[in-house]
């Protein structure tokens, strides 16, 4: 083979096998998942389409962590993508700009997880919690009767589903109010 014929064959197969993934990089169309050691605290999320899922920072917390965990894990998340975006910036215009403008995006949007119990005395913090319990309960029976109604035209469940589905709604909207 003559070597304007090797060349154009180099660089073909060069850029068949990169394009793919050169597209996916450029564009960011595949999930990544993203995973940080930060002043000793491991902060996970994804990121797609030059965007930060917030609901997937620090979910590695949700089944393993304790609250109070998961609400300092989120709290750094915040401060790493802030950080981030500083350093970004200061590097100038030329400097990552999808990656920039993801975490400074971030920066700008991402609310850290909070104590809802925070400020509460600890009279205030029972009554919060009796109040979520009994919640939670209603709720319970609520879909209980919802499924059971479903299969059955009895007065007697469709009251019940009522009465406890009423019931919920009061509760999540006195849980609202405070």
């Amino acid at each position: 083979m003559d070597p304007v014929t090797l060349t154009l064959a180099a660089f073909l197969k060069v850029v068949t096998h990169l394009e793919a993934r050169d597209i996916s990089d450029v564009y960011d169309s595949r999930v990544q998942q993203v995973r940080v050691l930060y002043y000793g605290y491991t902060i996970d999320f994804r990121h797609q389409l030059w965007r930060i899922d917030d609901e997937s920072v620090c979910a590695h917390l949700e089944k393993t962590g304790t609250a109070v965990e998961q609400r300092e894990c989120s709290r750094m998340a915040s401060r790493l993508f802030v950080e981030t975006c500083h350093a970004l910036q200061r590097r100038g215009r030329a400097a990552h700009i999808d990656t920039r403008t993801m975490y400074c995006k971030a920066a700008a949007t991402f609310k850290p997880r909070r104590d809802p119990y925070a400020g509460m005395t600890p009279a205030e913090r029972k009554a919060r919690k009796a109040l979520e319990a009994a919640h939670r309960e209603a709720e319970q029976a609520c879909n209980r009767y919802v499924l059971d109604a479903l299969s059955s035209n009895s007065l007697k469940i469709l009251r019940l589903r009522q009465r406890y589905c009423d019931k919920s709604n009061r509760l999540a909207a006195r849980l609202e109010q405070q």
